[in-house]
């Protein structure tokens, strides 16, 4: 190789040096970049290709649905005995009500402090403080259309429509006129309209809303089919609520399974009931869910396991979607305050736990299981309480808390054995009541003007359930009437277990109160049936 060759190659490779450094320099210009910056500068774009193809979270919409709620009556007596007179204290274990995007409720009765009874025997009204408590509570909508919103007339009736608007609680099945009623409450929520339309099967009916007349929506409404498939059409989601069924009943009637698949037929998505104070069965039909009955969610109802609990139905909309239903169960305890909401296992695990709670005698009393006991003997010592009580079992008792004395509860249980066996169900509702109980009942029934008091209800200390040997019986649609099957059944064979109705019809001016054909009394198997041969009552056999 020449000295010309190796010169040109040597200012080749300079010349490509003095290209590669510009080149370099002019590509860090461009992108403003620093030494040590290449990589950070890699990841940045990066992370902005990510935000840019981010799929948006699905929106769940969460509703949560509870029943009857009746803040009056021994409800209000727990509050202001228990809680000072304030019913936020009713709510202080629900605080998960507010983690739902929509509450609803049945609420059971007037909220106001105008109008006037109407004669009823079980008249709600409620004090109005109690609004502002349900919507700090998490309501966002309620029920209106039940047997109780007529109780102290039209006049309460408009009031508490007037009171639930003023404290942003929407209402359905209630309104100012007949177009109102029919026209769904529509709560739009993640783009979503859901809509609630309410019914009551169980009137009243003289309350119906007409053209110009406020009142509430029927579900014998001619009309009822026509009515849903127009709400349809104003919503995305339909959920038809029925005030209906037979009160106390765990298993839904006809008439419920009829109205409620009407109403799917006709563009309902969703059924929710209440009325019958204990939970119903859950039916799914074409698809859409039934809850015939929610139960109780706060009520005085003591009488029974059943009524102190109530279900929490909770479902989760993807969109229109019903993606997820859950059922839980709310309990109250004595001060009907709720405990707090349960899944079956922590209920099966509660139930498991409760011990006999029959109280025991603190001193020696004489036998009083035969006392002549009535409008004018009562007993001589009020803290009375026969020894050997025993609880019902659950065949033969509405709840695991009804005590009798040990001989009246063996003959109780075999009598509703046979019955049983002959195709009668016969629970006892109520057995034992101590001086305390029958003062706080008779108390109750004084305050809400129950009329006639005096002889439909035994003054504290006069009450043959203090004595342990009495029972009221379930079931009343079917004892009440003297021709209906169980209550000649009972009639004919009761005293063959030692019991009596204390009460018969046509004998109130010898024992002192109204007929309850529901209300027996144990008084043993030989005397019971000497009263049944000699035609008298209890009052009239102890007295000779």
């Amino acid at each position: 190789m020449n000295h010309q060759n190796i010169k040109i190659i040597l200012i080749s490779l300079f010349i490509s040096v003095i290209f590669f450094t510009v080149g370099i320099f002019s590509i860090n210009k461009l992108y403003n970049l620093k030494p040590g910056q290449q990589t950070a500068s890699a990841i940045d774009a990066f992370e902005y290709e990510k935000k840019e193809i981010v799929i948006p979270e699905k929106k769940i919409t969460t509703l949560f649905f509870v029943g009857d709620m009746m803040l009056t009556r021994g409800v209000k007596n727990s509050v202001d005995k228990n809680f000072s007179g304030d019913f936020s204290k009713l709510f202080e274990n629900l605080g998960i009500l507010k983690d739902s995007d929509i509450l609803f409720g049945n609420l059971e009765g007037d909220v106001s402090d105008v109008g006037n009874n109407v004669g009823s025997k079980y008249s709600f009204r409620m004090d109005p403080q109690v609004l502002p408590i349900l919507k700090d509570a998490g309501f966002d909508i309620v029920s209106f259309a039940n047997n109780h919103v007529g109780d102290w007339n039209t006049d309460a009736f408009e009031d508490t429509l007037s009171r639930l608007e003023e404290n942003e609680i929407l209402k359905t099945g209630a309104g100012i006129n007949k177009e109102d009623v029919e026209n769904p409450t529509i709560i739009e929520k993640n783009e979503i309209k859901f809509g609630f339309l309410g019914f009551s099967d169980v009137g009243p009916n003289w309350i119906e809303a007409k053209k110009n007349t406020p009142g509430i929506l029927l579900a014998s409404d001619p009309r009822f089919e026509e009515i849903i498939i127009n709400a349809k059409t104003k919503c995305d989601v339909l959920i038809v609520s029925i005030h209906f069924g037979d009160e106390y009943k765990l298993v839904h009637n006809s008439r419920q399974e009829n109205l409620a698949h009407s109403a799917i037929d006709n563009g309902a998505d969703m059924i929710i009931g209440h009325h019958p104070h204990v939970m119903e069965d859950i039916e799914e039909y074409k698809g859409k869910t039934i809850v015939y009955s929610l139960g109780n969610f706060i009520f005085d109802q003591y009488f029974s396991k059943d009524t102190m609990r109530g279900m929490f139905f909770s479902v989760k909309y993807d969109g229109k979607n019903l993606i997820e239903t859950e059922q839980k169960i709310i309990t109250l305890n004595k001060k009907f305050q709720p405990e707090g909401i349960f899944n079956k296992e922590e209920i099966e695990k509660k139930d498991e736990e409760i011990k006999d709670i029959c109280p025991e005698p603190d001193k020696e009393y004489l036998d009083m299981s035969l006392l002549n006991i009535g409008q004018e003997v009562g007993l001589e010592d009020i803290g009375y309480i026969p020894k050997n009580l025993r609880e019902l079992n659950l065949e033969s008792s509405a709840r695991n808390d009804i005590c009798l004395i040990k001989e009246a509860k063996d003959s109780f249980e075999s009598m509703t054995e046979d019955a049983k066996n002959e195709g009668y169900v016969i629970k006892a509702i109520s057995g034992f009541r101590s001086y305390e109980t029958q003062k706080n009942m008779f108390s109750d029934a004084l305050k809400n003007n129950e009329e006639n008091i005096l002889i439909s209800m035994a003054k504290p200390g006069y009450s043959e359930h203090q004595l342990g040997t009495a029972v009221d019986l379930a079931e009343y649609p079917k004892i009440n009437s003297a021709d209906a099957p169980l209550n000649i059944w009972l009639r004919g064979k009761a005293h063959l277990y030692g019991f009596i109705q204390s009460y018969p019809e046509g004998k109130e001016n010898i024992t002192g109160y109204k007929s309850e054909p529901w209300h027996y009394r144990y008084v043993g198997i030989e005397k019971a049936k000497e009263i049944i041969e000699k035609n008298q009552t209890i009052s009239e056999y102890l007295s000779l």
